[in-house]
């Protein structure tokens, strides 16, 4: 009996370590249900929400990203624009999280903590030739291997989430600090100072949120060159997958594989945060041409294959965005018949069968092929 005992407590300890060590608390996860396709939101949008708009997010979710230039002009900056509309979804739903975007690598010149940086040269990036390491030429990045800038970051973030509306933070970029491509930029000694400097901002991060603040990265993504997986499990909550089916993950292996690695890191604990596109993204200048009522009617059109991707390999507290880009009026609110019937608990694990997947719920049976990127979803 004591050796019973004593194995219960260990595991229970090793439990509790787990918990410690991952920082996720599922009193700062939202409220999740499988009743319908659990649809998240993440945007940002010129000027602050209306009060039509802000009903209809809060009524439809429990989580929402506000993006980089949210509520420009009407606020001053983002940090502004996405305190304003987080209290108002707030008060209209008390479940609501509400995550602030804060790039962990790119200096985005909409946020007022922006003027900080720009005041410290001696924190900007270079390159081993001593140039400055811009994106598109233009937009300076954070060096993660300086403990001042990491101190700056978190401090930032700490005074946004700690004393201000919101419930987390999302922390992007992390696949471009990651990138092989930058061993030629910074060389291989500045490039492992990086990766390392990564790390310790987001165990950083942590220690100044506590437990009781969502903190989510970007993120899963597979490609032929790579597979990036759930590479940051320690002091995180939610990992996305940001590119399903498009740009350079639109393969078969590479769909196996995000679907594979959202299940994977959902079985953990994690929140997924899976995006799925109409074939489109606003990258495309065709699509982006046409009227809005007919890219509207195309993501009506084609929302069956990455809606049954989603589904196939979903876990308890998985979301769904589906829609064309990241501002407002790339769809972000459309909203489309499936989300609306019911789904109920999954019965069994997707089943993969060569580039077949299948799996069941209460009320939906699954069918995806990802050869020939069809699908059938049985609403019962």
């Amino acid at each position: 009996m004591k050796r019973v005992t004593l194995k219960v407590f260990f595991n229970a300890l090793i439990l509790f370590i787990c918990f410690q060590s991952t920082g996720q608390s599922n009193k700062a996860f939202p409220k999740f249900l499988w009743d319908k396709v659990p649809v998240a939101f993440h945007f940002g949008k010129q000027g602050a929400l209306t009060n039509d708009e802000a009903k209809f997010i809060a009524s439809h979710s429990n989580y929402v990203v506000l993006e980089k230039g949210h509520g420009l002009p009407d606020s001053k900056n983002t940090e502004t624009g996405i305190e304003v509309d987080a209290k108002k979804l707030k008060e209209l739903n008390s479940n609501m999280k509400v995550i602030f975007y804060w790039n962990a690598f790119l200096d985005i010149s909409t946020y007022e903590a922006h003027h900080v940086y720009k005041s410290h040269p001696e924190w900007w990036l270079k390159t081993k030739e001593g140039e400055l390491d811009l994106k598109n030429g233009k937009t300076k990045r954070y060096d993660l291997s300086n403990p001042e800038v990491r101190t700056w970051w978190v401090e930032t973030a700490k005074n946004e989430i700690s004393n201000g509306p919101t419930d987390g933070l999302f922390m992007d970029a992390f696949i471009q600090v990651g990138s092989p491509a930058n061993i030629e930029l910074w060389g291989q000694e500045k490039y492992d100072r990086i990766q390392e400097g990564l790390k310790k901002l987001i165990a950083e991060t942590r220690a100044a949120l506590g437990n009781n603040n969502l903190i989510v990265y970007n993120g899963i993504r597979s490609n032929p060159r790579r597979n990036v997986g759930n590479n940051f499990p320690d002091y995180t909550d939610a990992v996305m997958i940001e590119h399903f089916g498009i740009i350079n993950s639109n393969s078969k292996e590479s769909m196996l594989q995000d679907i594979q690695e959202m299940e994977k890191a959902g079985q953990t604990g994690k929140i997924v945060i899976f995006k799925g596109w109409p074939g489109y993204t606003w990258l495309d200048k065709d699509f982006m041409a046409k009227p809005l009522k007919e890219k509207q009617e195309i993501s009506k059109k084609n929302i069956t294959f990455p809606l049954a991707s989603f589904l196939a390999g979903a876990q308890e507290n998985s979301y769904l965005i589906y829609n064309w880009g990241y501002r407002f009026k790339h769809g972000a609110t459309d909203w489309y018949p499936e989300f609306d019937k019911p789904l109920g608990k999954p019965l069994n694990n997707m089943k993969v069968n060569g580039w077949e997947l299948t799996r069941d719920f209460e009320h939906a049976s699954i069918w995806v092929d990802l050869e020939n990127k069809i699908a059938k979803i049985d609403w019962k």
